[in-house]
């Protein structure tokens, strides 16, 4: 009988459950047409991507991996575990463990703020793909749409990068060993602290401010022996981003203070970042096509950003299609030096299941730096199933 209760009771569950998924594979294309070193002239690969999440009650079940094979530098291959974490929810909370991608910021061209989940370099240097970490989360909702969050990351991930043939491999002959290094030479875990609340009277505002104690986000290296490897300094620090709309325009907000623990491998100071911008929309330009215009100001005293005194100008525009297309181009200028970069960019469908995207990437950095003068071309399909 009791056997006979419990197989029930699970099937009721089973049938109560809802099972979303999202699934492509995909072929991606990059052709490097100016390089600094003659090194690798293209990459090809396939992807395949397959995300669900399965509820029933108060748990949601969530799944999100990549898979990458490169046909010319296996380096690349990858096999990448974004998200596998479980959800509970409740009336006034929610809680997380597993892991997970928890975003953070406002701005367009570069999120200074967004310091929780790491850049996947394996995958590329350029575009902006966050790798899941382990932690635990805890979101807190009041009546008044404020919410407070907690989380607590477990540890660090080895930091993988491409072969000494790509042209984002920074330490030229030189190995790197993927083998994190640390300020304090034990690992130690990172909290992250968030409160955001929503205004919607006579100003229509997002607002969000946090706390931050663990593993900067800015990745430095260490040779040791004859390998390079990538070093992670503890930082604390207050941070806040935010968006406003008046009118027609949004403006945007992203600033953070960080101070540093002391270390005697890297005399790191303290410091601050800060992100000024706007986005200017005019609807209905030609049928429903809208376009924006993009203007953001970042400044910074960090040795270590490569956004210290720069201008990022841009149009979008938004086809406001079946097919979500829209058009991204942008210019980023540095006003302390001759340093720039541009891109344009393309996305939409070409049918219910067949996704494409194209862009065209061009960067002038300093002499001293591995990139140099570079340009890129990149176009990538993915077939939904």
């Amino acid at each position: 009988m009791k056997k006979l209760l419990f197989l029930s009771l699970f099937f009721v569950d089973y049938v109560c459950a809802e099972l979303e998924m999202k699934q492509y594979i995909g072929a991606e294309y990059k052709s490097y047409l100016k390089t600094k070193d003659a090194r690798l002239s293209s990459n090809k690969a396939i992807t395949f991507h397959n995300e669900f999440k399965y509820s029933f009650d108060v748990m949601k079940l969530y799944f999100d991996i990549d898979l990458l094979k490169d046909f010319d530098e296996d380096k690349r291959d990858q096999i990448n575990l974004n998200a596998l974490y479980l959800s509970f929810s409740y009336d006034d909370f929610d809680f997380d463990i597993g892991k997970k991608v928890i975003f953070l910021g406002s701005l367009e061209a570069y999120n200074l703020v967004d310091i929780f989940n790491r850049q996947n370099y394996q995958k590329d240097s350029l575009d902006e793909y966050k790798k899941g970490t382990y932690m635990m989360g805890l979101n807190y909702y009041f009546e008044d749409e404020k919410k407070v969050s907690l989380y607590f990351k477990y540890f660090e991930e080895d930091i993988k990068r491409g072969s000494k043939k790509s042209p984002y491999y920074p330490y030229g002959i030189a190995d790197y060993d993927a083998a994190l290094q640390f300020v304090n030479k034990e690992e130690k875990p990172s909290l992250l602290a968030l409160y955001e609340d929503t205004y919607d009277d006579t100003l229509s505002a997002d607002i969000a401010f946090g706390f931050f104690y663990g593993y900067d986000e800015t990745i430095l290296s260490q040779k040791r022996d004859t390998s390079y490897h990538p070093f992670l300094f503890q930082s604390m620090k207050l941070f806040s981003f935010d968006t406003f709309v008046v009118d027609s325009t949004l403006y945007k907000v992203e600033a953070s203070y960080s101070k540093v623990a002391a270390d005697s491998s890297f005399d790191i100071k303290d410091f601050y970042q800060i992100g000024l911008g706007s986005e200017y929309t005019i609807e209905n330009i030609i049928q429903n096509h809208n376009l924006g215009f993009i203007t953001e100001y970042y400044k910074s005293n960090s040795d270590y950003s490569s956004f210290d005194n720069d201008l990022f100008l841009a149009l979008r525009y938004a086809f406001n299609d079946k097919d979500s297309s829209q058009v991204l181009v942008g210019v980023v200028k540095d006003l302390g030096n001759s340093q720039k970069s541009a891109y344009l960019e393309y996305s939409g469908r070409a049918t219910d299941t067949l996704n494409m995207s194209a862009d065209i990437r061009y960067i002038k950095a300093d002499e001293k730096s591995y990139l140099g003068e570079h340009m890129r071309m990149g176009c990538e399909i993915k077939y939904y199933f």
